[in-house]
């Protein structure tokens, strides 16, 4: 999806980058192939061409891409980067800051989950972190996010974040995460079926007066909040790139000859 993106080109905006897909300029090297672009004078179009093969050679660095998108289109980096992404979620004592503990903080990249615990290794979780261009989150934005840099001040975040709450309800999924999983075919272990924040801080309140089986189920379900969160990536991904490659099944069904 990246390199079908021109969003990022000064002066392109969505009706700019519908107009290129529809004359059959669906990638990057399609506009850099063509010597002339119906609509566009040869100085916009050897200006955007060199913006283009300046992208080539940002491609490994997300942080560009994002500082020139709207932040309603970073979505678009999320296949191409997926090999350095990372998910993630924290349960806490409570649901407002200053006053809370961060108890647990999951972790997954796809293959690997991991889980910071308060009292054990919960000062490990900022180096964990490193080597990760994204990181998506559900409400992080509001929560998760700022939660940890109060409590690690020093604490050097993924240069990009998509935050699932947003891009979903942009697609028309309002509502908690909870609610929206099973939406896309996510169903959650019997054990942790129903459960909420609220429970999540009950559960760590019992295994601090020794209850191990509520450790452990607490750190269930913290590992069901952060997975689940690939799935729904996926999904919001292909849901976002199928409605915008309906320009091109469209350009399709009235070729135009745009190489001269």
């Amino acid at each position: 999806m990246i390199k079908r993106t021109f969003l990022h080109l000064p002066g392109v905006g969505a009706r700019s980058e519908a107009h290129f897909w529809r004359l059959g300029l669906l990638t990057w090297e399609d506009f850099l192939a063509a010597r002339q672009v119906r609509g566009i004078s040869r100085e916009r179009l050897a200006q955007w061409q060199g913006e283009l093969q300046e992208s080539l050679t940002y491609l490994d660095e997300p942080r560009y891409f994002a500082s020139r998108l709207p932040a309603e289109e970073h979505w678009r980096l999320f296949r191409h980067y997926r090999p350095r992404t990372a998910y993630l979620d924290i349960e806490t004592t409570g649901s407002a800051w200053p006053g809370l503990q961060v108890t647990v903080v999951g972790l997954f990249d796809g293959a690997d989950f991991q889980q910071f615990i308060h009292g054990r290794n919960l000062e490990q979780f900022p180096r964990a972190l490193n080597g990760y261009d994204l990181l998506v989150t559900y409400n992080g934005s509001q929560f998760d996010l700022p939660v940890l840099r109060a409590y690690f001040p020093r604490l050097k975040l993924p240069s990009v974040h998509l935050d699932l709450r947003f891009i979903l309800a942009r697609l028309g999924f309002r509502g908690g995460l909870k609610g929206i999983e099973p939406r896309f075919g996510i169903k959650r272990p019997s054990e942790v079926t129903g459960m909420d924040g609220y429970m999540a801080v009950l559960l760590w309140e019992r295994a601090q007066r020794g209850d191990g089986t509520a450790l452990e189920l607490l750190r269930e379900y913290n590992r069901q909040d952060v997975v689940n969160l690939e799935v729904l990536m996926e999904g919001a991904f292909r849901l976002n790139r199928d409605r915008l490659l309906a320009w091109e099944r469209q350009s399709r069904s009235t070729p135009l000859h745009t190489h001269l």
